[in-house]
């Protein structure tokens, strides 16, 4: 489990509450002097209500539990002997506060202790004055600095490495979602042409139904090899789909109509007829009549008309002419 920079404060914070309160018990029990008693349990106290304040949200209270046991640890040091508890102050600055406070904790207890010292003798003659003891204490007072400052330099690093991390993963989710964004765009734009190509062919080769079984294709502009394979896919589609009877394909609008157009004219033709439909041309002009002549396309497989309505009129009176033989026949089974 990772333990944040705070929880890490309160955790030595409330723990040097707690030591330092069993501590003065354990002095009390021991017949440790009173005043040794004393400054325990006012370390605890300040610990104590250093917690009690950083529990509740303010962050100055590890500043304020750092300066409280430097005061009481400066101020009970012996002047006579070289101790330990000198760096107890400097290690909670390097656990809970910044480089900064690190060396003034440190300057700190210097000068309380030489201050002390001219107070009590008039001279600075204690042994934290001997040069080689002070040189000690300053290079360790440095090198818990330098510490504390590694960790700064350290976490600011890894907050810019995260902010980084975080940064380049917002990136990633918005060109994520650009990314998604420009397929639905393609998709939608794909199906908006697709609708427009599937218009366009029905433009392209209109049919209209005009009596029971009978279609109507008026064919208009000119007839290229793609156009002749839609015109021919569409009409077959219809003729299934409707029971198509016949189909009448006009052709007035078509400006030229040469081999090729000819060639795939005849190639629909044979096609319908396979689903068993009947196939009219017509809307030959003289003119076209004079380039299919010239140009040797035989029409004999296609049924022509001069216009829609004749080869309408041709199939009525062909139906007709089918029904009114079987009612005679009907007639005369009855009679």
């Amino acid at each position: 489990m990772k333990i944040t920079q705070r929880q890490l404060a309160f955790i030595l914070m409330a723990g040097m509450a707690a030591y330092t309160f069993v501590r003065g018990l354990l002095n009390l029990v021991f017949g440790d002097p009173i005043l040794t008693i004393v400054l325990t349990w006012v370390v605890s106290a300040i610990f104590g209500l250093a917690t009690w304040l950083y529990w509740r949200g303010w962050d100055g209270a590890r500043f304020f539990a750092t300066a409280g046991i430097t005061l009481v640890v400066a101020a009970a040091l012996p002047l006579t002997q070289e101790t330990i508890v000198i760096f107890t102050p400097l290690a909670f600055a390097v656990a809970i506060t910044n480089t900064q406070w690190v060396a003034g904790v440190g300057l700190a207890i210097l000068l309380i202790l030489l201050g002390r010292d001219v107070l009590e003798n008039g001279i600075i003659d204690g042994i934290y004055a001997n040069i080689p003891i002070l040189a000690s204490y300053l290079v360790q007072v440095t090198a818990f600095a330098a510490a504390r400052f590694a960790l700064d330099s350290a976490r600011i690093e890894a907050e810019r490495n995260a902010a980084r991390a975080e940064a380049a993963r917002a990136e990633s989710e918005a060109r994520a979602v650009a990314i998604e964004q420009q397929q639905r765009e393609l998709i939608e734009q794909n199906q908006r042409q697709q609708e427009l190509l599937e218009l366009v062919s029905q433009l392209e080769t209109p049919a209209v139904r005009i009596a029971d079984g009978v279609l109507l294709a008026p064919l208009v502009g000119g007839i290229d090899s793609r156009r002749a394979g839609k015109i021919t896919s569409r009409l077959l589609e219809l003729v299934y789909e409707r029971r198509v009877n016949v189909v009448i394909i006009d052709v007035a609008g078509v400006p030229v109509i040469d081999t090729a157009v000819a060639n795939a004219l005849t190639q629909t033709v044979r096609a319908l007829r396979l689903l068993g439909c009947q196939v009219i041309l017509t809307g030959i002009s003289s003119q076209v009549a004079l380039t299919l002549t010239h140009i040797g396309i035989d029409l004999k497989e296609l049924d022509v008309a001069s216009s829609p309505q004749e080869a309408l009129q041709r199939w009525m009176a062909a139906q007709v002419s089918i029904i009114r033989p079987q009612r005679n026949n009907a007639e005369d089974t009855l009679n």
